[in-house]
């Protein structure tokens, strides 16, 4: 693989603290405040999300890891061999913690930073402050995006250039003569570090997903929602592909993070399938309140 993790996020929100109280009282990562914002860890890494106000509400920037500067030099020659510019920038670099960085834009607009060398804090080991027994990263990386794209099989042929490969589809029913595919995507033994579908672009973000460690933390993290009027968009369920066992909420931003359990891992026998159906049981959709989750 040329990329070989989701090694971070960034969002663009309005309101900021809202995130930070919604990050720890809900997600369960511990948020400290940032020159720009907030960054939030989920594990020995210093940061997993930053969260940056802005009046986007939407994704700012995602960093994609690599394997030193071998790996670096390979995903910029990747990248540019699509047509697309890359800009080093030590700056950021600097600013995200990492050794190096070289960012461009994707083909659906995304802000993109491809890095090695990532700040870790075993000194400080990570409690989370609402209990989490752990969030699942390490090698299969932060968890997965779900974006908006105007061209799935474009979009897709550019990150296979970065060393992604399909995991399979999903041809989802979204009215009596209409499915919507939606394309799954893995660099490691994560089922799907990206995946994307053809929807109107209302936000590029769709969805992101962070893993935990037991099916209690999930339980109690519906909890934790539920308790602190975070609306929750679509009910717990089993997803017919991954498998994964969770559910959807609204952050205070407005897209949905799905929070789960469980998700079957890729191996060398992998192929890749269609599936009819998200879900194998429940993930009901539900009408969320207008009023936005804070935690």
């Amino acid at each position: 693989m040329v990329v070989r993790a989701l090694g971070y996020i960034g969002i663009q929100a309005s309101d900021v603290e809202a995130w930070q109280r919604y990050a720890e009282n809900v997600i369960g990562g511990a948020a400290r405040l940032h020159e720009n914002g907030i960054r939030l860890r989920l594990d020995v890494r210093d940061w997993r999300i930053a969260v940056e106000p802005g009046n986007s509400d939407d994704i700012a920037f995602v960093g994609w890891e690599v394997d030193g500067p071998a790996g670096l030099a390979k995903a910029v020659s990747a990248v540019e061999a699509s047509g697309i510019a890359t800009t080093p920038d030590s700056d950021l670099a600097r600013q995200r913690g990492v050794r190096d960085l070289v960012r461009f834009i994707d083909p659906a607009g995304v802000n993109c930073e491809l890095f090695w060398g990532a700040t870790e804090r075993f000194e400080q080991p990570f409690a989370s402050p609402a209990g989490v027994t752990g969030f699942l990263t390490g090698a299969q990386g932060l968890g997965h995006v779900v974006f908006a794209v105007a061209d799935p099989a474009a979009y897709a042929a550019f990150y296979e250039r970065l060393g992604f490969v399909v995991s399979d589809y999903i041809d989802m029913k979204v009215g009596p003569n209409m499915t919507l595919p939606i394309t799954f995507m893995h660099c490691n033994a994560r089922h799907h570090s990206l995946a994307f579908a053809p929807v109107p672009p209302r936000k590029k973000l769709i969805h992101a997903m962070l893993q935990v460690d037991s099916l209690n933390d999930v339980g109690l993290a519906l909890d934790r929602a539920t308790a602190g009027n975070v609306p929750i968009s679509m009910t717990l369920g089993c997803h017919s592909n991954d498998h994964m066992v969770s559910f959807y909420m609204l952050t205070p931003s407005g897209f949905e993070l799905e929070y789960g359990w469980g998700a079957r891992s890729i191996d060398d026998q992998w192929l890749p399938v269609r599936h009819d159906t998200t879900s194998i049981w429940g993930h009901k959709m539900m009408q969320a309140p207008a009023k936005r989750g804070e935690g």
